[in-house]
C-alpha cells in the first residue's frame, strides 16, 4: 500500500500562472498554511486538496483520535532524519541493525518502528515482517490507518520539497472519538490485510466504488474514510480516474506519457513493485 504514495508523489506537475493562483487559508484547527510564497504557482484545486488532507489528518479517524493521528504524522517526518533508519537503508538487510529510533512522540515503541519503516524503507517490507511486527503489536485496521497517515504526509511533504516550498506545520488535533467502523465486506484477498473487493462493497461504500474497477483503489478499504481521502488527493495531484484513461485529451501541463515516464522512473527508484 505504501507504493501508492510513492507513485502519487512521483507525479508532481507544475503549472503556469494562468492555471493557478496562490492560496492562503487558515482553519480553526491549524496554523495558516499556504503556497503563496512558493517559487512556482500551484493550481487552486491542488492547494485545496492539500488543505483537505491537513483537516483530515487533524480530525478523529476510524481507530485513532486526532492527537494520535498528528503524533503518527510527526513520527513519519522524524523518521527522515532517524539515525537507526539511515543505518537500515545502508545495510544489506534492514534487520541486521538494532537499536532505538530517534523519536520524540508518545507512540508505543512498536508503532514507531512500523511508522519509521513504512516512511523510510517500504521497498523492503515483507509479509514476514508484517506478521512479526504489525501482527503482534497492532490491529489490522489501526495498521491501515498508520499506512494512510504516512502516505498522506509523504505526498504533501514531497510536493513541498519538489516545488521548493516550506513544509507546512502540522495541524492542531481536533477533539472527538474514533468511529471504530469496520466494513463487514472486507476480507483477505491478495493484500496483507482485509480489503473490499470491487463488486463486494456495501451501500456505505457505494460512492467510493463508483466508476471503472481499479485494484489499486482497494488498498486502504479496510478503513474506507482513509481510502476516500487518499484517492481524493490522487485525483488532484495525479489525475482523476476518467482522465487517466482519456488519452485523447491532456489535463495537466505535461502529457500522459510524460507523467507516466516520471512516475515509472521514480517508482523504480523507490522499489515500488505495484
Amino acid at each position: 500500500m505504501n507504493g501508492v504514495a510513492r507513485r502519487v508523489v512521483s507525479c508532481l506537475v507544475f503549472v503556469t500562472a494562468s492555471e493557478a493562483e496562490p492560496l492562503v487559508k487558515q482553519e480553526p484547527n491549524m496554523p495558516a498554511v499556504s503556497y503563496a510564497r512558493a517559487p512556482h504557482f500551484v493550481r487552486r484545486d491542488l492547494a485545496d486538496a492539500h488543505l483537505r488532507v491537513w483537516d483530515h489528518l487533524a480530525s478523529p479517524g476510524t481507530w485513532l483520535d486526532g492527537a494520535m493521528r498528528i503524533a503518527v504524522a510527526a513520527a513519519a517526518r522524524e523518521a527522515r532524519t532517524c539515525r537507526l533508519c539511515q543505518l537500515h537503508k545502508l545495510s544489506v538487510s534492514p534487520n541486521s541493525q538494532t537499536g532505538q529510533h530517534d523519536d520524540t512522540s508518545a507512540l508505543p515503541a512498536g508503532w514507531v518502528d512500523i511508522v519509521h519503516r513504512i516512511a523510510t524503507d517500504p521497498g523492503r517490507l515483507t509479509k514476514g515482517w508484517f506478521d512479526r511486527a504489525a501482527g503482534n503489536r497492532i490491529e489490522d485496521g489501526t495498521y491501515v490507518e498508520l499506512v494512510s497517515i504516512v502516505a498522506h504526509v509523504t505526498a504533501i511533504d514531497t510536493f513541498a520539497r519538489g516545488t521548493g516550498s516550506d513544509e507546512w506545520p502540522l495541524p492542531t488535533a481536533q477533539a472527538g472519538s474514533p468511529t471504530r467502523y469496520r466494513p463487514s465486506e472486507a476480507r483477505l484477498h491478495d493484500a496483507w490485510v482485509p480489503t473490499i473487493a470491487w463488486h463486494e462493497h456495501g451501500p456505505r461504500e457505494a460512492d467510493y466504488f463508483a466508476g471503472l474497477p481499479a485494484n489499486i483503489k482497494m488498498a486502504l478499504t479496510l478503513v474506507p474514510d482513509e481510502a476516500r481521502s487518499f484517492f481524493d488527493l490522487v485525483a488532484h495531484q495525479y489525475l482523476p480516474g476518467p482522465a487517466m484513461r482519456d488519452f485523447a485529451n491532456e489535463y495537466r501541463a505535461i502529457t500522459h506519457a510524460q507523467i507516466e515516464l516520471i512516475a515509472g522512473r521514480v517508482s523504480a527508484l523507490n522499489q515500488c513493485t505495484y
